[in-house]
């Protein structure tokens, strides 16, 4: 398939002689913003930096070698006006995190647990156990509850919970107490080791005839497309008549994976992206992916293998985290695939696209760079709505009950054999 980011877009440093730290990372990421952004926001920030670099430059007056977090701090508050849900400055630290093995040029040690720490609950509630990994060989599954680590309960607060997880985990090695519904606790010994990699799209069966297909994320975006339509194909050959796909918690990935992966489900699907350095599209006929300009033409084909395509009853499951091209493949199926969608809104950053700019001192830029729309010429919907609203929750799923899948499988039941 086309080997394409969500967008790529190469953009030079800021060019503008800076006298302090402050003002030197201030202007670098407000050449960004001037130049690039191309989201949504009612006002664009070419017409906030310019008081905030001018309240910059009195405080700065004011400070021996104007400090890089004044100028950090400035730059928060004119994010913070723009309101776009997408554009933000990401730490060097967090940018270590999401490219494990950055630093030290070897992978991050993990024990292959997705969690959610309840606010109005105790302990942490496992949403995946990545196979492969330590947390997965050792029997740990989605709805198990860890309460304490090393003999030590979680703290109370949500942040501290997830806090000491990741301290526990870089110490290496963890003891974990585990709370199954119907079962007796138990403790479980996990040795945190080399990331297991992509969370792959998998198949389980629910019910007669329906499939829960679920898609953890959209990265890399080749490997899921593939898996989801071998998995489509595998649902139908076996008797499928139903399939419930399950975006929960899934937060995106590139547009390509999107089309691709929509490709499954419904015979034309596409993206178009503008912005003020964006002008291009994304779309899949039949399994024929193209890349194409503005005015229609093709720059770049490619075939995917072994293209499937469901004709069956289909249920799309959403939460508050499933998020940006996340929510634009459930809104693509909702809307072009006769999907009926089950859960809560989703994040809201469904119609805009981003590029990650690295910044001099480490840090990332997340800048929005293009609105996005469908084929058609539509712009897409900030956010999804579900068709049946059902809350998503942790505890309940503790307690042994997947409200949301529940209620999909009771949706499908009238169209059982």
């Amino acid at each position: 398939m086309v080997p394409l980011a969500c967008l790529l877009l190469a953009l030079g440093a800021a060019v503008a002689q800076a006298e302090s730290p402050a003002l030197t990372i201030f202007d670098e990421v407000a050449q960004h913003l001037r130049v690039a952004y191309g989201g949504t926001a009612p006002v664009h920030p070419s017409l906030l930096l310019p008081s905030a670099r001018a309240a910059l430059v009195a405080r700065c007056a004011r400070v021996a070698d104007c400090p890089e977090s004044l100028g950090l701090a400035a730059l928060e508050g004119v994010l913070t006006d723009l309101g776009d849900g997408h554009t933000r400055l990401i730490a060097a630290e967090a940018v270590a995190e999401m490219t494990p093995g950055a630093a030290d040029g070897g992978e991050r040690a993990v024990i292959g647990v997705v969690v959610r720490a309840p606010l109005d609950g105790l302990g942490l509630v496992v949403l995946d156990a990545v196979p492969g990994s330590a947390a997965a060989r050792a029997g740990v599954v989605r709805g198990d509850r860890i309460m304490a680590l090393d003999g030590v309960s979680l703290p109370a607060d949500a942040g501290e919970r997830l806090a000491a997880l990741a301290l526990a985990v870089a110490r290496g090695h963890v003891r974990v107490a585990v709370l199954r519904a119907g079962a007796p606790p138990r403790e479980v010994e996990l040795v945190a080791g080399p990331s297991p990699g992509a969370r792959p799209p998998s198949l389980a069966w629910v019910a007669d005839g329906v499939g829960w297909l679920r898609i953890p994320s959209l990265m890399p975006a080749e490997e899921v497309a593939l898996a989801v339509h071998r998995l489509v194909a595998d649902a139908a050959a076996a008797g499928a008549h139903a399939l419930i796909v399950d975006l929960r918690d899934d937060l995106g990935g590139t547009y390509d994976a999107v089309v691709a992966v929509a490709g499954a489900f419904h015979a034309s699907v596409g993206r178009l992206f503008v912005g003020p350095m964006v002008g291009f599209g994304l779309r899949c006929d039949d399994g024929l992916l193209r890349v194409v300009d503005p005015f229609g033409r093709t720059h770049a084909t490619d075939t995917l293998a072994d293209a499937a395509r469901w004709i069956g009853e289909l249920v799309v499951l959403v939460n508050a985290h499933t998020q940006s091209c996340a929510e634009s493949l459930a809104w693509e199926l909702q809307r072009h695939a006769g999907a009926r969608v089950v859960g809560e809104v989703t994040a809201g950053v469904a119609n805009t696209a981003v590029q990650m700019l690295p910044l001099s001192n480490g840090m990332h830029l997340v800048l929005t760079v293009a609105t996005v729309y469908d084929l058609d010429g539509r712009p897409l919907p900030t956010q999804v709505t579900p068709d049946v609203v059902v809350l998503d929750d942790p505890l309940r799923l503790a307690a042994g009950h997947d409200d949301p899948l529940e209620t999909a499988i009771d949706l499908l039941a009238p169209q059982r054999p």
